[in-house]
């Protein structure tokens, strides 16, 4: 119950967070977009109690290196375009909520990763 309701929470602010990027227009709605979805992979490493290499934090190094490249290949190319690139790397970024989520070595809450995907999945639907 407590996943369904983070979410469906989630949802909710990623419909409205989207819809208030997408108000910028143009090219600021794409670099707002692209923006928050490199915060968006930064926070999974950033809430690591243990920052040594390991397995884990260089996969989550690895999304954020490819969401920033993303991010700005998206801001370079036509609006159209790159709002559907980044609908794509929200909706990715779900999957790697239901994929990684909070390990046992995370600061995040156990209701973090369903809040996170729906946000995702929503922000994805709503940028397109």
């Amino acid at each position: 119950m407590k996943n369904a309701i983070a979410l469906v929470g989630g949802a909710a602010l990623g419909w409205a967070s989207a819809e208030t990027v997408r108000r910028l227009g143009g090219r600021g709605s794409v670099v707002g977009a692209g923006a928050a979805l490199v915060t968006a992979a930064v926070i999974y490493p950033a809430a690591r109690r243990d920052r040594s290499l390991s397995p884990a934090l260089a996969v989550e190094g690895a999304v954020v290196a490819a969401t920033t490249g993303l991010a700005i290949a998206a801001a370079t190319t036509d609006v159209p375009q790159g709002r559907r690139w980044l609908a794509a790397g929200w909706a990715a970024h779900a999957l790697f909520d239901f994929g990684q989520g909070p390990s046992a070595d995370s600061r995040l809450p156990d209701w973090y990763a369903p809040l996170c995907a729906g946000f995702d999945v929503a922000y994805a639907a709503r940028l397109l």
